[in-house]
């Protein structure tokens, strides 16, 4: 199992994992949950994929396991900003303006999460080894990108999975019902690395092709 970072800079090694990844995440949010999300040919993908996020991709050879986007909440592009913030600003209207408690930030340590999946096709030990990994990755690009705390909106019932990840979950918004599910926005501050944290993908880790 290995763990990828994905940035638009790194596209000509990454290319074929970048669309992999979105490939996955079709068939995660649109075939496995139904989500109405944009798609064309298999591809999931939204107008905030653009060169100011970056992505992890959690894969065996090119069949990705798992993975998120993260976007800075300084982003800017056309109209649109960042997911959590646009829906406050009643641009996305399956989404509730209340959806956070407070005014969503715009600054440039912290960084909104979206896209989290983990494959449905695993047993639960392949995909508690996932979750593991997504946390391993999280800090990794934390400290890379000198992120300070996340915002990300996801199910109730994700989140409770995510804490066994090394991540810090508390609400950020009430909770809400979108495409059949109980979702919250949350604030996220990922626990430090140690080397026993390390130690089980040691001989992988993250590749970094920045």
């Amino acid at each position: 199992m290995q763990s990828t970072e994905i940035t638009f800079d790194n596209l000509s090694e990454t290319g074929g994992l970048f669309t992999a990844l979105l490939r996955a995440r079709y068939h995660h949010f649109i075939v496995v949950r139904s989500w109405p999300l944009p798609n064309v040919r298999g591809l999931e993908f939204d107008q905030y994929d653009t060169p100011e996020s970056v992505y992890c991709a959690i894969h065996d050879g090119t069949t990705v396991q798992g993975g998120f986007r993260m976007t800075p909440t300084t982003a800017q592009c056309l109209n649109s900003t960042y997911m959590l913030r646009d829906a406050q600003r009643g641009l996305l209207p399956d989404l509730p303006r209340d959806v956070l408690d407070s005014e969503a930030p715009q600054d440039p340590r912290i960084w909104e999460v979206s896209r989290v999946f983990v494959s449905d096709s695993l047993s639960s030990h392949e995909r508690m080894k996932v979750r593991s990994a997504l946390g391993r990755s999280f800090a990794h690009l934390s400290q890379k990108w000198d992120i300070e705390a996340f915002l990300c909106l996801t199910s109730v019932s994700s989140a409770l999975l995510t804490r066994r990840s090394g991540l810090e979950l508390t609400a950020a918004g009430p909770r809400f019902d979108t495409a059949g599910e109980t979702c919250q926005a949350y604030h996220l501050k990922v626990r430090p690395l140690t080397p026993e944290r390390l130690a089980p993908e040691r001989p992988a880790g993250i590749r970094n092709t920045g």
